[in-house]
């Protein structure tokens, strides 16, 4: 952050480039998080303004803006700056209503012993006038001053000096003499706030109605902030603001837009995906050493698991050798006891599932009819599907390619889209005339699936389909495309369609100009019209 903000190191008037940098730093901190704890400054740090920061930084709206976009933050940081600066250069300007009495406060601090009797015939009724005693006794000081004169004094200790009584009395004059100024330039500092404020608060209400009103087209609002040339209207809003509210009103064509954004998503594609699994499997195992099952006779030199018959061999002196023997070789005769554990078992191997594919949401290839023939109400309701449509890319972050056509066609290309709102505004902006052909239109389309940004995109045409029927080239591209899981879809704008040219269409909806109340009617089957 402290990069951020060097380059108010040299910014306004404010004479401590430390304080410049780091008011610059809290100004942009308290409209983009969340504190209250007022700008950290006094008056005194900065230059008088730290009260009128402190009302300007109050707009709860101006805060939530910025937290959403840090480049407005910047702007309008920048801006209060400028308000500083730019009051600064006024109160400087301004002839001040308290030059008189500077230059003789500045005169008095330098008179002299021999000079005072003169000063001090000037300074004397004017302290009088201006100051009430309370605040400054110039009585009480023309008695010091004459104590301090007084040449029957020179051996009292008590005697004043002279200079120590001027310093005294310039001291308090000086003080009572800054807060008038200060009271002064807080007083120009306060007008000039409350027309900032007036300005800049305008300002945020309107950008935050823009806002709501054109999402996400304007979630970058730095890009729109410039409050002395009102840089929205430069790039004339106005026109989607128009198209936001016929959207607004016509809940169809949104539903439509809506409906187009999620057919794509709908249509799931699996990929066999190969996995490690475990399996435990559980097993008896035998522990021979535990004494819990008797499972039969064996040879060992185990004494505790004797047979009878082999103990009997030790009653017998002359049988003893015998047993001692058998114990050497460990063939003693000995029970044999058997205890099962239950354990378990890990297996791995490999194993196999469906898995569905993660892919990004499909761009949009919208084709819209520019003809004379879709000339007013039509041409409205094309704009405004399409307008809805350009929303919805935006706010999924899809590529969009916008192909206008007549007799002729032309594109625009609309990868960055949060950056190409000049190029929506004009699209939206033309007028519509000339013929109707929409092979070059559809031809452009399907060579745009060829392309890497748009192979898996979904074709859309907007038109009254007065016109002919694709040539039997483009019907077979399109069928080729459609096996590569393309939808075509069209929104026929009125009821003088050809049957044949939407027949290639998988999805077909139909827009009743002539109805108010339209609702737009999806037909798959050209045969049922």
């Amino acid at each position: 952050m402290d990069n951020q903000f060097s380059k108010f190191e040299t910014f306004g008037t404010i004479a401590d480039p430390v304080k410049r940098k780091k008011l610059a730093q809290t100004i942009y901190e308290q409209i983009t998080k969340e504190t209250n704890n007022g700008i950290g400054f006094a008056n005194s740090d900065t230059d008088n303004f730290a009260d009128a920061i402190k009302i300007i930084l109050a707009n709860e709206t101006m805060k939530e803006l910025c937290k959403q976009d840090k480049e407005l933050a910047e702007k309008i940081t920048q801006d209060i700056l400028d308000f500083i600066n730019k009051t600064k250069k006024l109160i400087n300007k301004v002839d001040s209503p308290f030059e008189k009495e500077t230059e003789l406060l500045t005169d008095f601090d330098n008179t002299t012993r021999t000079k005072f009797e003169n000063d001090w015939k000037t300074v004397n009724p004017f302290i009088g006038q201006t100051y009430e005693r309370k605040e400054l006794d110039n009585n009480f000081y023309k008695k010091e001053f004459n104590k301090s004169l007084d040449e029957k004094l020179k051996n009292n200790k008590d005697k004043p000096s002279f200079e120590s009584v001027k310093e005294h009395f310039t001291e308090k004059w000086e003080e009572l003499l800054f807060k008038k100024k200060t009271k002064w330039e807080l007083e120009i500092i306060e007008v000039q706030q409350k027309k900032f404020c007036k300005e800049l608060y305008k300002q945020i209400e309107e950008l935050k109605k823009l806002q709501e009103a054109l999402e996400p087209f304007t979630n970058e609002l730095g890009r729109l902030w410039d409050m002395s040339k009102g840089n929205w209207q430069r790039v004339n809003l106005d026109i989607l603001k128009r198209y936001a509210e016929l959207l607004k009103k016509d809940k169809s064509l949104k539903d439509l837009a809506v409906m187009l954004g999620k057919m794509r998503q709908a249509e799931k594609e699996f990929e066999e995906d190969i996995f490690s699994n475990i399996s435990i499997k559980p097993e008896w195992k035998a522990e021979h050493a535990s004494k819990s099952d008797l499972i039969g006779i064996r040879e060992s030199d185990d004494l505790s698991s004797l047979l009878p018959s082999e103990t009997a061999l030790l009653s017998d002196e002359t049988m003893q050798s015998v047993f001692f023997k058998k114990f050497a070789e460990k063939k003693l005769q000995t029970f044999e006891y058997q205890a099962k554990v239950l354990s378990f078992k890990e297996e791995v191997f490999l194993d196999k599932r469906q898995k569905e594919k993660d892919e990004a949401q499909g761009p949009f290839i919208i084709c819209v009819d520019t003809s004379g023939s879709m000339h007013g109400t039509p041409e409205t309701v094309a704009k405004t599907l399409c307008f809805a449509i350009l929303k919805i890319a935006i706010r999924d972050n899809r590529k969009c390619y916008l192909i206008s056509f007549s007799t002729g066609i032309e594109t625009l290309n609309l990868t960055d889209l949060k950056n190409s709102l000049d190029k929506i505004i004009q699209f939206l902006s033309m007028s519509f005339n000339g013929g109707t052909d929409a092979t070059p239109a559809m031809r452009e389309a399907l060579r745009m699936l060829t392309t890497a940004d748009y192979k898996k995109a979904d074709v859309i045409m907007l038109s009254d389909f007065v016109m002919s029927a694709f040539d039997k080239t483009t019907q077979e591209q399109i069928l080729k495309a459609k096996e590569n899981k393309t939808k075509f879809h069209s929104l026929v704008v009125g009821n003088s369609q050809n049957p044949a040219t939407i027949a290639d269409f998988d999805n077909n909806w139909f827009y009743d100009t002539n109805n108010p109340n339209s609702i737009l009617t999806l037909v798959k089957n050209i045969s049922d019209l």
